[in-house]
């Protein structure tokens, strides 16, 4: 009776072993889905009917021997670019990955050209004095400045 079901075990271990694989590749294609009812979340993640849908026909493709890019491109056919979680790097949506690496780069220039005249000494033997408008104000500065040796 023992040997029975261990019989019986071995014969179904490939099977289950086949399932948890075709259950791996579903939520690797799914991970690279947006939900398009719940936001921010992918199909592999959302609770939702459509999202179950899209997993079933992922499971059905995958099965039927259809390889991760046809059934995303079949996706994409249907709902557009942005049922994809990482846009595509061509065409407008370039500009989000290249846009925030500009923005940085330009950040970082504005800074450091900041930080360069920040840190620039007055040149030795000049002393940096307001600029004036008014004679009679910078007359009276200098005065000051001689008086009490600041």
């Amino acid at each position: 009776m023992l040997s029975a079901i261990l019989l019986l075990l071995m014969a179904l271990a490939p099977l289950v072993a086949h399932a948890d694989a075709l259950d791996d590749a579903v939520r690797r294609v799914a991970l690279q889905l947006q939900c398009p009812v719940c936001e921010g979340e992918t199909v592999a993640d959302s609770p939702s009917g459509l999202a179950a849908d899209m997993r079933s026909v992922i499971r059905t493709r995958l099965a039927a021997g259809e390889s991760d890019q046809q059934i995303l491109n079949e996706f994409v056919a249907s709902y557009g670019d942005s049922i994809l979680t990482e846009p595509p790097k061509h065409g407008i949506s370039l500009g989000v990955w290249v846009g925030p690496l500009i923005g940085f780069l330009v950040g970082v220039l504005i800074v450091g050209a900041l930080l360069k005249t920040w840190r620039r000494a007055p040149a030795p033997g000049k002393t940096a004095t307001p600029q004036a408008v008014d004679g009679d104000v910078a007359d009276e500065f200098h005065r000051f400045r001689e008086e009490y040796g600041r």
